[in-house]
């Protein structure tokens, strides 16, 4: 199963929606101390809220209650929230090693698990769809990518670095179709990513970071 299956499955589903991991979320980081991942990741927090920004947007882990909420383009706090981007940051919390570190190592999400997580006959359910929407169209992929806060390097067609968290970042490398070979995208995340995060963490970063590319009025 590819290691990007579940998150592609809970693209779009609110996370209030699934009753039983919301209440083991929620009852988790009911009443949460803060004070050793501040201190880890550089976070502010009062007495109510632990802040931490993903993707560009301010979301904050409101202590008393382990409930998230994001804040929109209006300023306003809004807690109707999705799974993946929900999972994503209990995920950060609760896995964040005590000196969590980079190695400058670039590897695809797939490789972080030890054991088989994918069939490689099987198209990727994220990258695939992702690949075959801007097939032929390298220009508004490009202009896509700067909308969504990416910083262009050089390598493919296409590539784009994006900051997840100020402290962890995605890159994405896209080669248009030939004569020879469909299009074609690859995710890569610092090798020791997973000093923050658990390996199937990523997937949800990744439907996350398209989302944000494919639909950004929807963020």
């Amino acid at each position: 199963m590819s290691v990007n299956f579940h998150a592609f499955q809970n693209i779009g589903v609110l996370f209030a929606e699934c009753e039983a991991l919301y209440e083991q979320w929620t009852q988790e980081f009911t009443g949460f101390k803060p004070e050793r991942i501040s201190r880890i990741l550089k976070l502010k927090y009062d007495e109510e809220y632990l802040y931490i920004t993903y993707f560009d947007v301010l979301y904050r882990l409101e202590i008393k209650e382990g409930k998230l909420s994001k804040q929109d383009k209006d300023g306003q706090w809004q807690d109707n929230l999705y799974f993946n981007e929900c999972m994503v940051i209990y995920h950060l919390l609760k896995y964040t090693k005590d000196n969590p570190g980079k190695a400058g190592i670039w590897v695809p999400n797939a490789t972080l698990d030890e054991r088989v997580t994918r069939n490689r006959n099987m198209p990727d359910p994220l990258l695939t769809p992702f690949a075959r929407k801007w097939s032929g169209n390298c220009a508004g992929l490009k202009q896509a990518c700067i909308n969504a806060g990416g910083k262009e390097f050089d390598k493919g067609d296409v590539a784009f670095q994006f900051a997840a968290f100020p402290f962890m970042e995605v890159q994405i490398i896209f080669w248009d179709a030939d004569e020879d070979f469909p299009a074609q995208v690859q995710v890569l995340f610092d090798k020791k990513v997973t000093d923050y995060v658990h390996f199937e963490t990523t997937g949800c970063v990744i439907a996350d970071l398209f989302e944000k590319i494919n639909s950004p009025d929807r963020n």
